[in-house]
This record gives structure tokens, sequence and C-alpha cells, in this order.
């Protein structure tokens, strides 16, 4: 079911050093040192563009596995340990078939907070510039190792300062970077923690601190035939837990779509449901928030966001407080609202949960955010209609900047072939930045978009715009 987001055709590999082990960490190689649930080499894999990966460095008991999982191929310098730049021309020296006019990652195996967003902006910009453009961090400094190179340029500059007699023995990354002339250098700014490394034990700590929980949006199309659900959301759950997610997030009114007899599916499915993903949760160690219907006494229903945890750790629901009687649709005469706000913590982080036509109403966003949420889930089965892709993304943005959250939205994918008036999704599940800049986005296929949490982000974002402390409460009126 993977939808995998626009690579930039530049892109031909990515360079991943990862050699050898850290004094400043007590002898330990830093790359395999575990980052909220994933070694820092595995997190760099897994923010790559896809397609070549060279990992220069030792392959170790799990090289095996990253060289499946992720596609990579590991080499060594020759010789052995003989230094970042003996490394770098090792891994250049393994594409040879590189056109001069490509661009190649250089990264490091120690950064694992890199973003896919970020290393396809890196070489986009390489691409179109013809420069070199390597990652700024916040405190100002250049990461080296976090860079996109012209493939041609790099090999100029790693043939100028080879040693007389061979080889790039004992050179530093800095002779490199100093054969660039006036201009050949561009930056772009890190965000949060992704510009850091783990060379001491303080970096180390500051990026653990940072590293919340990875969720899978899963944008799903939702059948009419409970069993085919039931089957496309084992799956999504599945390849979801083996891209290493702690969260998976399913669209509003997963249970049955709307157009639908939404009691009936409640009376008689909810129960049903709410067991699959519990015990989905159970099976692959991990949360499944998920859209459902439950009764009410008046003879309607509450849309009901469903969270299950591994043992019951969370268990919890959300019940659609805003209901969608506009554009012609009237949800409260078959929907009961509800009335109560719902946050839970997963690995250090708490989550917010709203639905769908929530995302008009500001003052739901905040009120998480003052009670402590650092993301917002938003399941969605967004109706089709003039304007209604541009006013998601638009609100999107808007919530975020409002509550200075990350907004996390999973729409249903729409059926190809459907004509109905019920909403039945329109893709475009996205995830946002507290600052709101729009992070990654679906197009309108069946796909799932991985996003890892950053808390220092979102902790820069609150607190260069305050706006939850410069709340002021209006009178009436």
């Amino acid at each position: 079911m993977s939808s995998e987001l626009p690579e930039t055709s530049a892109t031909v590999a990515a360079v991943i050093l990862a050699g050898g082990a850290s004094s400043r960490l007590g002898g330990t190689d830093k790359t395999r040192l575990p980052i909220a649930g994933a070694t820092a080499l595995e997190r760099v894999l897994r923010a790559a563009p896809h397609g070549r990966r060279i990992v220069v460095g030792p392959s170790g008991e799990d090289g095996g596995d990253l060289a499946i999982r992720h596609g990579a191929r590991f080499v060594l310098e020759d010789p052995p340990r003989s230094g970042p730049l003996a490394a770098l021309a090792r891994g250049v020296a393994d594409f040879s078939e590189g056109s001069d006019d490509a661009t190649v990652l250089v990264l490091g195996g120690d950064m694992p907070m890199l973003r896919p967003e970020t290393l396809r902006s890196l070489a986009a910009r390489s691409a179109e510039s013809g420069r070199v453009v390597a990652l700024e961090a916040e405190d100002g400094h250049l990461q080296f190792l976090g860079a996109a190179w012209p493939l041609g340029r790099l090999r100029e500059a790693l043939a100028a300062v080879e040693h007389e007699d061979g080889g790039w023995a004992d050179l530093s990354l800095r002779r490199l970077y100093a054969e660039l002339g006036p201009g050949e250098l561009g930056t772009l700014r890190a965000l949060g923690a992704e510009g850091a490394d783990i060379d001491t034990p303080d970096a180390l700590a500051q990026v653990r601190r940072a590293a919340g929980p990875r969720i899978a949006l899963a944008q799903i199309e939702v059948s009419e035939d409970l069993e085919t659900t039931f089957e496309i959301v084992r799956l999504a759950v599945a390849e979801a837990a083996e891209e290493g997610a702690h969260l998976v997030l399913l669209p509003e009114a997963t249970l049955t779509p709307f157009g639908t007899d939404l009691r009936a599916a409640a009376l008689t499915h909810h129960d049903a449901f709410a067991q699959l993903l519990q015990e989905l949760a159970e099976e692959h160690a991990l949360v499944v928030v998920g859209g459902s219907f439950t009764p009410t006494e008046d003879g309607r229903v509450h849309n009901t966001v469903i969270v299950r945890g591994p043992n019951g750790d969370p268990h919890l629901e959300y019940r659609k407080i805003h209901l969608f009687d506009a554009f012609g649709a009237d949800e409260s005469r078959t929907v009961a609202p509800g009335d109560e706000l719902v946050t839970f913590d997963l690995h250090g982080t708490r989550f917010g949960i709203t639905t769908c036509y929530d995302v008009r109403f500001p003052e739901q966003f905040t009120a998480l955010a003052r009670r402590g949420a650092q993301a917002i889930l938003l399941p969605l089965a967004w109706a089709e209609g003039p304007g209604k892709q541009e006013q998601l993304q638009l609100l999107l943005r808007a919530r975020a900047l409002d509550s200075t959250t990350v907004v996390l939205a999973a729409d249903q994918a729409p059926p190809p072939d459907y004509a109905g008036k019920a909403a039945r999704g329109i893709g475009r599940s996205a995830a946002v930045g507290p600052l709101g800049a729009i992070r990654q986005e679906l197009g309108r296929e069946p796909g799932l978009l991985l996003v890892d949490i950053d808390l220092e982000e979102i902790d820069a974002a609150r607190a260069s715009l305050p706006v939850l402390e410069h709340h002021v409460d209006l009178p009436n009126g």
C-alpha cells in the first residue's frame, strides 16, 4: 500500500558515513545507539531518499537486515579506519557510473533526526543551483555530513585534496569544503533537532529528549464491505509496524463509510472493530487510532475515534464535537455531538484528538494545546467539492499555527469510481509543522505517510511564537 513521496530525479545516491567507535561515548559505535526505538543509522536510512544508499562502515550484526529493509549496500574504506574523507571517497567510488551532473547526498550515520523532506530539499536546491548545499544547525555551524553535492564537483574536490602518494587517509572533511570557491556553498537552515549529531554524551541526551514517536498516517479506501475494510486495516497496520511506527492513525469513519446505515454498523460491528484494533495493537506492539460509530440513546450515533494500545494502554475514545451541517450536509440528523476534549501520552509526547469538521474551529486546537498537546491527530473523511482541497490545506496550516502543534491528518482515499454525495475523502493526508508548513503530503491514492515527531521543533516554535501564552479570554458580545 506504500505511496512514496515524490523524489527529485537528481538524487542518484546517498553516501552515509557510519564508521567506528566514538571515544567520547566510551568506545560505543554511535551509529548503533538506540533513538526512540531505532538505531541512529536506521533513522538516517529511513530519511534518505529511496534509491541507491551506500553505507561506508562496518555492517555489524544488523547490517544484513538493514541492507534488505532499506536497500543499502555496506562498504569499507580502504585501508580501514583511515578517516571520514577516505570513507567518503570510498562511497563515491562505489557508484562510478553516476554522471557528473547528478546529485549525491553526503550524510552522517549519527544524525538520527534528519527528515526526508529536508533531504529532498537539499538535493533539489543543489540540482537547481549547481552548488553544494549544506544543512545549517540551529547554533549556526554547518553540517558537512548533511549536504548535497553535484557529483562531478565532489569528484573534483576529492581529487584536489588526495595525497600525492594516493588516498585520503587522515584528511578531514574540512579540507574538502575548503576547495569550494566563493558562491559555491549554499545553506539550508535545520529545524528542531535535525541538525544535531551525537558526538558527545550531551548531544546524545539532547537528541533523545527531542525524539518523539514515529506516526503512520494510513490513507486507506474504506469499503462498504466490512471484511474488506478489516483486511485493509490489517495490512495497513502491519506495514506501519514494519516501518517502525509507534502509532497508526486511520481515517474518520473507517468502520463504515458515510452514505451507509451508520447506526446499524454501530450496533452490529463497532465492538468487532474495536476488538480488531486491540488485537492489532497487541500483535504489533503499537497504538492504533481509527474512526468508528457508537450508538446513542436517542437513535443516532456518536462519530467516535477509538484509541487502543498494547495491554490497554491507552484505551480511550473521543466523540466528535463539531458536526458537519454545512455545504448541504446534515450530519447532526444521524450523529449526536460529543462534549469532551481528549488527550493521551505516548513515548514522551502528548497527543490531542479531533475529527474532520473540528478543523474549522481553532478554539478546540488551542484548548488541546493548553492541555499540553504537542501533536494533534485529525482523522478525516473530507468531502469533495469546489475549493475543498485548498480549504483543507489552509485549515491544517492555520490550526497548526493557532496551537503551535504538529497536526497529523489522515483522510480516506476516495474510491476511483465513486459518484455519490456522501463524504468519502479526497486523500491529501498531511503532516504540518508547528509553524504551519506542510512537511509531507500524499495524493489521492491509498498510501502510508511516516512522520517522526521532533519535540525540539515544537519547543522552538512556541518560544518564537508564544500565542498560547498571549491568549486572552475575550468578553462575550
